[in-house]
């Protein structure tokens, strides 16, 4: 069984994530989440919740201890968390990370909507900080770049590595949920990879 933690369980991408894999045996599921009772109305039969705060790298390393697989839905002070996840891998069992970013981080994106992202890009350097600091932590990571991420259960997703143009300006939270779990079956899915993902 693979030991996996998500850290950011309780928002909108984190619940579809949550119930993807409580319903896979070979995953052991952990949740690291600061007000548990945001799961209230998630099915977590099989599922370690601890509460901590992504901000606070002692209760980041703490989080990470025993795991195996790290999986990053994060708002806010992204970079913070990001350091902190670095400094973390020294000290802990995680091998795996799979970071959700925006697309258009490293300017991949041509044509017009290449610059729109550029532009959403610069006003956000810390989301371009975090992503870099997660690829360079020594962790085998997988940055997933999402563009519109919408409500939905549409699970069938496309992965195109960076510097190729994506197929759709969107993406199920189903579909990114989806990717997840086949990526912790098949360790080379994504592995030390840029992709964006859509619908």
């Amino acid at each position: 069984m693979k030991k996996v933690i998500l850290f950011g369980a309780s928002g909108h991408t984190g619940k579809y994530i949550v119930k993807k894999l409580v319903s896979m045996e070979e995953v052991g599921l952990t949740v690291f989440v600061r007000t548990p009772s945001k799961l209230a109305d998630m099915d977590l039969h099989n599922v370690s919740v601890l509460q901590g705060d992504a901000l606070n790298a002692l209760d980041v390393k703490k989080a990470m201890d025993g795991q195996e697989i790290l999986l990053c839905s994060l708002e806010g002070d992204v970079l913070t968390m990001a350091e902190n996840i670095a400094a973390a891998l020294k000290e802990t069992s995680v091998k795996r990370i799979i970071w959700i970013t925006g697309m258009g981080i490293h300017h991949e994106i041509k044509g017009i909507r290449g610059v729109m992202l550029n532009a959403l890009a610069k006003s956000r350097p810390e989301y371009i900080k975090a992503a870099d600091t997660i690829a360079a932590s020594g962790a085998v990571y997988t940055l997933l770049r999402c563009p519109m991420i919408q409500d939905g259960d549409n699970e069938r997703y496309y992965l195109a590595k960076e510097g190729e143009q994506p197929r759709n300006k969107n993406i199920d939270r189903a579909g990114i949920a989806k990717c997840m779990a086949d990526m912790i079956c098949d360790p080379s899915l994504g592995s030390n990879e840029s992709l964006s993902i859509t619908n």
